[in-house]
């Protein structure tokens, strides 16, 4: 009786604790399934007296607490890619801001005065990646940890080319230059300078790579606008790498240059980029199809002028990465055509708004949801069509309004201005 009066008691702890109690020790004795019987409660009580339950308990708890910590984890992953991250999005700036300078400059020229010059570019350039290496490394947004990881990583797979030219890899990840070894590389007939070239020099040079990234890490860290949205002041020349392969026969005619200044092609990848920008943020899933086919719509529309008026550009810089454009999107053929977008022969985007209603909208969400998803690989073109066709050096203080003039930005004004 004392025993039955013991197991009531046990039972009347709470609610939850009962429960718990009944499923670690169910099927210990040889009682009914029906709940406790007189022998189940026997066992129960022999379970508690030699401390197995005490222990059971224990490891319920343990197990029950690393259940809810990995949840929080995941929830704090999810809320970490939002937290805004001011220090790195500075960073970035001055890193996209350097390494964008470094496309401009003339490595075939290896007179005294141009030598120096190319150096301290580096330096600042490396000076931004520190920084930004620092900043990363701290940072609580998860995009902008895999952004700065990956940039790292990019310069990691050529760190053999960079011990080369006096820049060396430090613990924390951070670059060191010999300035004496880099200045060698261009005094010395040894090819180094080539390999100087190779690196900071040109479309697809690891300085470009580095601008790519900066500019996703501060789209990341900051309020998710551009990091071309600031005043035009990144002179979009580059080294070299402009084959004339690239450039397409609509263009052979034409007085090509590097430095042409091309308003039409500015304006319209700046009104892109919004429209690219809506797609990323909103709401895209089956219940919202008509918002959605909508907001496409604008994109494969403003997506089209741009490529007619980098068609007319004669900034090769601008004509290579429209080409780059095209073909990011010809490489996503199959993905449209499930959506009832067509790839025409001239690159165009056409939509069939019926099949793009009866599509799965996860389609849709798939190509502009992620860091590394055609539509994070399309802004960074645009970026770099915008930075090209803007020309910094005459378009100081101003910038593009999205019907191609000019506005003019206060000089204290550095990344707020949006596009």
């Amino acid at each position: 009786m004392e025993g039955c009066k013991m197991g009531i008691s046990l039972n009347g702890l709470n609610s939850g604790l009962a429960d718990t109690y009944s499923s670690l020790l169910s099927g210990a004795g040889s009682g009914s399934s029906g709940g406790f019987d007189g022998s189940s409660l026997l066992t129960d009580y022999a379970a508690i007296k030699n401390g197995s339950y005490g222990k059971m308990m224990k490891s319920y708890y343990s197990k029950l607490k690393t259940q809810e910590s990995e949840e929080d984890e995941k929830t704090s992953s999810s809320k970490s890619k939002k937290v805004k991250d001011t220090s790195s999005a500075s960073a970035a700036s001055a890193l996209h801001k350097s390494a964008s300078k470094l496309g401009t400059l003339n490595y075939d020229d290896h007179s005294e005065e141009n030598v120096q010059k190319i150096t301290d570019a580096v330096s600042a350039f490396i000076k931004d990646y520190n920084s930004l290496m620092k900043s990363g490394a701290k940072s609580e947004n998860s995009t902008v940890q895999k952004q700065t990881d990956a940039l790292y990583n990019s310069y990691y797979s050529n760190y053999k080319l960079f011990s080369k030219i006096g820049i060396t890899m430090n613990s924390d990840r951070t670059l060191s230059l010999d300035e004496d070894s880099f200045k060698k590389c261009f005094t010395e007939d040894s090819g180094r300078a080539g390999t100087v070239k190779t690196l900071f020099g040109g479309i697809g040079s690891f300085a470009d790579k580095a601008a790519d990234r900066a500019s996703r890490i501060y789209r990341a860290a900051g309020d998710g606008e551009s990091v071309t949205s600031s005043k035009a002041k990144y002179a979009g020349s580059t080294g070299g790498s402009s084959s004339s392969s690239k450039t397409s026969s609509s263009t052979s005619s034409k007085e090509l240059s590097k430095t042409a200044e091309d308003p039409a092609s500015a304006a319209s990848a700046s009104t892109l980029y919004k429209s690219l920008e809506k797609l990323g943020t909103m709401n895209i899933n089956n219940d919202n199809k008509d918002n959605v086919y909508d907001a496409f719509s604008a994109f494969v529309k403003d997506y089209n002028a741009l490529l007619k008026n980098t068609n007319d550009s004669k900034n090769t810089n601008v004509i290579n990465q429209a080409n780059y454009l095209k073909s990011l999107v010809s490489g996503n053929k199959s993905a449209f055509s499930r959506m009832g977008i067509t790839v025409n022969a001239d690159k165009t985007l056409s939509i069939d708004e019926t099949k793009f209603k009866e599509s799965d909208m996860g389609n849709v969400k798939s190509l502009f949801d992620g860091v590394y998803s055609f539509g994070e690989k399309m802004t960074d073109r645009i970026n770099s069509i915008y930075r090209y066709a803007s020309q910094g050096e005459s378009l100081r203080n101003k910038t593009y309004t999205s019907q191609g003039g000019y506005s003019s930005v206060g000089a204290g004004s550095t990344l707020d201005t949006t596009l």
